[in-house]
């Protein structure tokens, strides 16, 4: 194992290479998501009024399908979602534009959320284009470049010492005595209609796929993406498998899963999957996922940095992809499940063979050009060192 530590801004990651899976058995019934027909109906209607909102592509990737010895692997690209690098604008635009037609927010009004930067960018820019000021709760390490990329949306940001999740519990704590309104995708009691209007938004993405698939590789996090792709998946698709992918300090949806309940992951964050670092769920989406998840994955940040460079170098006639460390989550949990000796008998529980058809969402373009800069010039197709 080769532990050579290398400094990606402000943390030191050790470069072994190893992945933790949970596939939690088969529940008896399994659900069918968070949402209702109703439900899905009022979003497509949304996106089907404003075509200006256009689709995100999909890219076929046929020399990686065949290295990695799958039958199709295919790409939906977020990096450039509505003008902004994320599919977070997805669910922040729906649901601020809902609350507007409601009458429960009104332009003049002031917003706030917790963000590591993607959702705080997405609330930003929404509430820019409703009229409506807004303020970003951030955690004091959050890279620059996030912080500033929030601010030219004209939102103010405050920095508070700890993490994403103290970062919640602060502004939950001054939207309170302000009146604010929280624009969030993690939920807690009482607060739960908000989260779930953003994790609909999210579905929005499924229905631009038109192309049949046995497997989708998405990032975890508090769970909200996971939530509105797996409720998608188990609405319209049931049978199909869908994998959570987190970095293995952050794994707050695996240790849940396995513990049967919402639990917290102690540790210091220490991961450049930024936009992935907390450490906890959000209830509302754990308890819609917990029946119809396929399998956890936990990877270390190389598998990130080999999906990056994944992404950015593809084959001749293959489109390049220049995706955050977050954004290239998901493809890490594939090459990881894929590559490591160890997942064999993951590999065969999730039917990883010849006629596997994957889908892998990239959710975020680059984020952190120091990182991206520093990790894409490594050699490319040096396999990872494995523990």
């Amino acid at each position: 194992m080769n532990l050579i530590a290398r400094n990606y801004n402000r943390f030191t990651i050790p470069t072994q290479a190893t992945v933790t899976a949970f596939l939690p058995s088969p529940p008896a019934h399994p659900g069918r998501g968070l949402f209702s027909t109703d439900e899905y109906r009022l979003v497509r209607r949304y996106f089907d009024d404003r075509p200006h909102l256009a689709a995100t592509p999909l890219h076929g990737r046929p020399a990686l399908a065949a290295a990695l010895g799958v039958g199709q692997v295919l790409l939906k690209d977020e990096t450039a979602r509505f003008g902004l690098n994320a599919f977070k604008l997805l669910g922040a635009r729906f649901a601020i534009d809902t609350l507007l037609a409601e009458g429960a927010l009104r332009p003049g009004q002031t917003v706030v959320c917790a963000s590591e930067g993607n959702h705080g960018r997405a609330v930003a820019r929404a509430a820019r284009e409703a009229g409506c000021a807004a303020r970003v709760y951030m955690a004091a390490d959050a890279a620059q470049s996030r912080v500033d990329a929030i601010a030219s949306e004209g939102a103010t940001v405050v920095r508070i010492d700890g993490s994403y999740d103290d970062a919640v519990r602060r502004l939950g704590a001054d939207a309170a005595a302000e009146g604010w309104t929280i624009i969030s995708d993690t939920s807690w009691a009482g607060y739960e209609r908000i989260p779930r209007l953003i994790m609909l938004g999210y579905t929005r993405m499924m229905d631009e796929v038109s192309a049949g698939h046995d497997i989708v590789f998405v990032q975890g996090g508090v769970g909200g993406l996971l939530c509105g792709i797996a409720s998608w998946c188990a609405f319209h698709a049931p049978g199909r498998k869908v994998v959570s992918v987190e970095p293995a300090t952050a794994a707050c949806l695996l240790a849940s899963a396995r513990a049967g309940q919402p639990v917290a992951v102690d540790g210091p964050l220490a991961t450049t999957m930024a936009g992935l670092r907390n450490r906890e769920v959000s209830p509302l989406a754990f308890d819609a996922v917990r029946s119809i998840v396929t399998a956890y994955l936990a990877i270390d940040d190389i598998w990130a940095h080999d999906a990056m460079r994944t992404l950015a170098r593809p084959a001749v006639g293959e489109a390049a992809v220049a995706a955050g460390a977050s954004g290239s989550a998901a493809l890490g949990g594939l090459l990881a499940t894929c590559r490591d000796p160890g997942m064999r008998d993951v590999r065969a529980q999730l039917g990883l063979g010849p006629e596997a058809r994957v889908l892998v969402l990239v959710s975020e373009g680059v984020t952190d050009p120091a990182l991206w800069d520093t990790v894409t010039a490594q050699p490319a197709g040096t396999p990872p060192s494995h523990g």
